[in-house]
This record gives C-alpha cells, structure tokens and sequence, in this order.
C-alpha cells in the first residue's frame, strides 16, 4: 500500500535541460553511467532509448541472485520500500509486510528458478547460485545484524544529487544533469541525530535523515574448468579483502544525499562470509574521501556533458556521430561490453567503425 497516498516528489521533473539534452533525451546520470568508458556509456545511454534497454540488454545469473538477496532482505527488514507505482509510474514509498528470513529465502528462490537463461554457461551459474543463494543471504543478514538494525527500515530510497543539493562550502562542481540513485538500506530517523540534524540542509533533503546508509553487494563463484564427466566445475568467491572503487563512487553518491553526514557501510556478502567497509578501515568512507570521490564521478560526466554540448546546435544523429569521433571505442574493456547480445555489440563496431 502507499503510505498516506504520498506519491515522491519526481527528481527529474521541473528542471531545464541544457539543448543537447532535449536532442538526446537524456535527464539524468545514474553511479552505474560513471564505472564504464565512455563509448560504451554513450552507446548505452545515447545511442540506444531506454526502451531498447530495456528489452534488448538481457539479465544474468549473477544480476538475478543479487536481485534476489536484496529482495529477500528487505521483505525481512523494511518498514517502507520505494516502488514504481504501476498506475502513476513514479517512484512511491510503500509499507511492508514483512516476513521470516527462512520465509523471504524460500520466496526468492522460488522466483530464481523462473529466471530464463540466457545461454549454456549461463545456465551452468543459474544452478550454482540457486544452491549458493540461501548461505549469501544469511551472510548478508549477519552482516545487517552486526551493523544494528534500528527502525525505520528503508529500502531503495531515490535520491537525486545536483548542484542546489549540495552544501556551497563543499566546493564540488556537478554536471548539468542530476545523478540518480536508489540507496539498498538506511536505518533510524532524524531524531537519532539530534534536534536539528538537518540544519544548514537543502529543503527536499529534511523528510528523511537516517542514522545509517548500507549498500550491499554480492558476489557468487566464478566459472571454472570443464570436467571429465562434462559438468562445470566452479572457484569459490572469498570475501574481497578491498572494496571496488565503484561501488565506493555509488557510496559518496548516497551520502551526498545528506551532505556526507551519514555514514555508510559498505557490505559485502558471499557463499563463504561477509565483510563491512566503513570509514574505520576505509579512507574513501570517510567524509573527505566520499567528497573526493563524488567530484571524480562529475567529473566524468562534466567532461561528457562538454563534448555533447559542442555539438548540441545539430540534429540527434549527427551529435552523437561527432560524439563517436572524439571516443574510443575501448571494445576490448574487461566487462563494459559484455551484456550485449552479438547484434547489438556488432552495431556498436560498426557506429565506431571497428572491423
């Protein structure tokens, strides 16, 4: 149900888009945008709409069993999760009727098992992370708990960061556009923080001000060796002894939400263990490095908004054709490329002109 009808103040509505933004329609930036380069950003992104994205880009085992973690625990622990209202198609808070962890387990994999793979190999890790799914999610609970769950629960918070959200003594320059984020977990309210804790904040940001922000990521075994007797073999995934800087990048994000006065953990879960990353044992945790971080990710989209822009009084092919002759291609990146079907990967070669 929606919580008192409220439907989410729309991030993205009511701004005005820079020219080149109208011609592309584009809106936003998400954290995701930033950890890939930037031909296949702009491929992603520009060259294709939302709906082909959506219907051409295809899921994985290990995007679905992630899926299925977080859904699991959050059905545990969520007082309110933020949705896509099916009949406004905004994004609107929700209370939850939570469950047993055993119950939210067996839910999920209930649900892992319709997943359609997409080929031989694919199939091989469904199996494998179908079996590995229940002990990541225990994991991944023992970590919540070791963090001290305290209500409320949210989960999937959306959260746009511009220059007018952002405190002016900070000094972080942002890109045209907003970036948008959905943030896994955040726990406790304002009054945890003190009378004020929102003073000195942008308006939007004083409805909520949590006491923790959690994001959570999981990892799953990696395909190994082919046996004798034909079945696959797998390496199992230790826990990370560093976190990926990312997923760090996503972490400033959120806090930014709040201008960097929460502080947000980092939780890493798999089959054989969990670890948290904090500003203890993590510099880029800490305030100055979640600051530095976020200014790197706008960085990169500063510099991306200012090729589009030089290009902006032109029609929307020929933008992002100028746009392709200042990138490279960078076909042979270890995983930018790697979820496009061969079609689509073929029609990026041939945009850039690769053989």
């Amino acid at each position: 149900m929606l919580l008192n009808n409220k439907i989410l103040e729309d991030p993205l509505q009511e701004q005005t888009l820079p020219l080149f933004a109208q011609k592309l329609n584009i809106n936003h930036y998400s954290p995701t945008q930033f950890s890939i380069p930037d031909a296949a950003w702009l491929f992603n992104y520009v060259y294709l709409t939302q709906e082909q994205r959506r219907t051409l880009l295809k899921s994985n085992s290990a995007m679905e069993a992630g899926k299925r973690v977080g859904e699991a625990l959050q059905k545990t622990y969520a007082d309110t999760i933020y949705k896509i209202n099916k009949l406004t198609k905004k994004v609107a808070p929700t209370t939850n009727e939570k469950i047993s962890l055993d119950n939210a387990i067996q839910e999920q994999i209930e649900i892992f098992k319709e997943y359609e793979p997409a080929d031989d190999k694919d199939s091989d890790k469904k199996i494998k992370y179908i079996e590995e799914c229940p002990e990541v999610i225990r994991n991944a609970n023992a970590g919540l708990t070791e963090l001290g769950v305290a209500s409320p629960v949210t989960c999937e918070r959306q959260i746009s960061i511009n220059t007018d959200s952002l405190e002016k003594s900070l000094y972080i320059s942002s890109p045209l556009l907003p970036v948008v984020g959905r943030i896994d977990f955040d726990f406790g309210n304002q009054s945890e923080l003190g009378a004020n804790p929102t003073d000195g904040l942008a308006p939007s940001l004083t409805s909520a001000f949590p006491h923790k922000i959690i994001e959570l990521k999981t990892k799953y075994s990696r395909l190994g060796k082919v046996k004798k007797d034909g079945s696959r073999s797998f390496l199992v995934s230790p826990v990370p002894t560093t976190p990926s800087f990312n997923h760090l990048v996503q972490c400033a994000v959120y806090a930014a939400n709040w201008n960097f006065k929460v502080p947000v953990y980092l939780l890493y879960a798999t089959a054989s263990g969990f670890v948290i990353f904090d500003s203890n044992n993590c510099k880029h945790l800490t305030q100055e490095g979640m600051q530095k971080n976020l200014q790197i990710m706008n960085r990169t989209f500063m510099r991306r908004e200012k090729i589009l822009s030089q290009f902006q009084e032109l029609t929307r092919d020929e933008i992002i054709e100028n746009a392709v002759g200042m990138m490279d291609g960078n076909f042979d990146h270890p995983y930018a490329w790697n979820n496009f079907p061969e079609e689509l990967l073929q029609e990026a070669k041939d945009l850039w002109k690769v053989n």
